[in-house]
């Protein structure tokens, strides 16, 4: 199960409708100067959605403020989401940068938001620097990640690669004999998990590279032809490079797929009233 805490900025038609519930618990919410606050249960995700008070949008600052204590109150581990209007206003202020992003998801939504660009018998995984000295820890730590990620969805991949900060330029191993989950996959499939400093150019046809590094240079070069880069950090540059320099390459941010996954359940429930759509207590 993910679960999602998600930050809007005030509705007045929400609150309208908040009023004439007739639930004490939401009219003091709104009453007290807190958020309005409400779950949406689906399958596989629980949204919990903080509409903020009108009067937090009046200074930006105090907005920030605010938004930190609330986030911090919260999250508890959960990922947290901003609409675009909050992103904008809190990017502009120092303290608010942190809001202006979307940090890396974690493992099940990275899934999730994976899953939804459909099939593709080669993976390229740019994975995070986890910032071990020691090699082995490193990529051990790379294959935790990888487990949590695939779950065991690596039936029917033809190459999968994993480009590791451990490893610098066109080096490549396998490493199946060095980490027993990919071990496990070679058993089961025959597919060797390949650790490289640098994507490779082969599997042109059915290609996804998946980037969860922030800061990660592209070695857009090395990509292969009508790559789908699903790019997990969303980092504008990213999208400007391989815009500019490969246009064969569709760039997807994460940060966009969920502004739209998380936004089209907000409207779908924002006046339906039942047991799964209850104020959060």
């Amino acid at each position: 199960m993910v679960y999602i805490d998600a930050f809007l900025p005030w509705d007045r038609d929400m609150a309208k409708r908040a009023r004439h519930t007739g639930k004490g618990f939401i009219r003091r919410r709104i009453m007290g100067n807190r958020p309005l606050e409400w779950t949406v249960l689906e399958e596989e995700i629980q949204f919990r959605f903080h509409m903020l008070p009108e009067g937090w949008m009046k200074k930006t600052e105090k907005l920030c403020g605010r938004l930190l204590e609330a986030v911090a109150e919260a999250a508890g581990g959960n990922q947290i989401w901003m609409a675009p209007e909050l992103r904008n206003i809190l990017g502009k202020t120092k303290a608010g940068a942190v809001f202006s992003s979307l940090p890396v998801p974690e493992p099940a939504l990275m899934r999730l938001l994976w899953k939804q660009q459909g099939f593709f018998p080669y993976m390229t995984i740019i994975m995070p620097d986890f910032g071990k000295e020691d090699f082995y820890e490193e990529i051990e730590a790379e294959a935790e990640l990888v487990r949590e990620f695939l779950e065991g969805d690596y039936d029917g991949l033809n190459g999968l690669l994993l480009v590791s900060r451990a490893l610098e330029g066109g080096l490549q191993i396998s490493l199946e004999e060095e980490v027993p989950y990919y071990s496990h996959i070679y058993q089961d499939t025959g597919l060797p998990v390949i650790c490289a400093g640098s994507p490779a150019v082969a599997g042109s046809r059915g290609s996804i590279c998946i980037d969860m590094r922030p800061g990660y240079r592209i070695a857009f070069r090395r990509l292969p032809e009508n790559t789908i880069y699903l790019d997990m950090t969303s980092e504008a540059e990213k999208e400007r490079l391989l815009c500019a320099k490969r246009k064969d390459i569709s760039y997807v941010s994460a940060l966009n797929i969920l502004d739209t996954y998380v936004r089209k359940r907000y409207n779908t429930n924002r006046y339906q009233e039942s047991d799964d759509n209850q104020p959060y207590k």
